[in-house]
């Protein structure tokens, strides 16, 4: 895997550093006496910044999962995002934070934010590993980033290439020649 790797953007020193300051961040926008929180991951990319991000999190809560695809087999740009997995929990009148790995296009956090809005939180904000500045719309927000980063393609730490280095410990771009 070593091989495939052009360079490394984010050493996972960085990200454990800065997931820290994400809870403490995120703790303090929801009041302890409060009902809780009901996370929702979109899986499958957030599922290790979810878990170094929930270990972190001193307070009630709950997780809602969803799943979404837009990056189908063996491409690096985003295709329209369909949901493939809806949530099962009841949000209404929730604390609501969806957890995502990059903001991109905003195709993923624009169709799931609609969806949840639909359901009638009681908050819904959003947390996200990555934001690309450059392609990120403006109608669709994150707040909560871990990292800004340019316009590459990125993988280790949740976010793949063809479903391979989510297992990866650092955020890294690939070779060009490896896809």
């Amino acid at each position: 895997m070593e091989g495939d790797i052009d360079r490394i953007l984010i050493t996972h020193e960085q990200l454990d550093r800065r997931i820290r300051e994400m809870a403490d961040d995120i703790a303090a926008c929801y009041p302890e006496e409060d009902t809780g929180l009901v996370l929702v991951p979109i899986l499958a990319g957030s599922i290790i910044f979810l878990a170094d991000l929930i270990r972190r999190l001193p307070m009630k809560m709950k997780l809602g999962l969803i799943a979404v695809s837009s990056y189908a087999g063996a491409v690096t740009e985003s295709r329209d995002a369909s949901i493939t997995r809806d949530l099962s929990v009841d949000i209404t009148d929730q604390h609501v934070l969806v957890i995502d790995d990059i903001l991109d296009t905003g195709k993923t956090l624009r169709l799931v934010g609609q969806r949840l809005r639909e359901r009638k939180p009681r908050t819904l904000r959003t947390a996200v590993l990555l934001r690309k500045p450059s392609k990120a719309p403006a109608d669709v927000t994150a707040d909560f980033v871990g990292f800004e980063i340019e316009d590459e393609f990125v993988v280790g730490y949740g976010l793949d290439y063809d479903g391979h280095y989510r297992n990866y410990p650092h955020i890294a771009v690939l070779k060009p020649e490896r896809y």
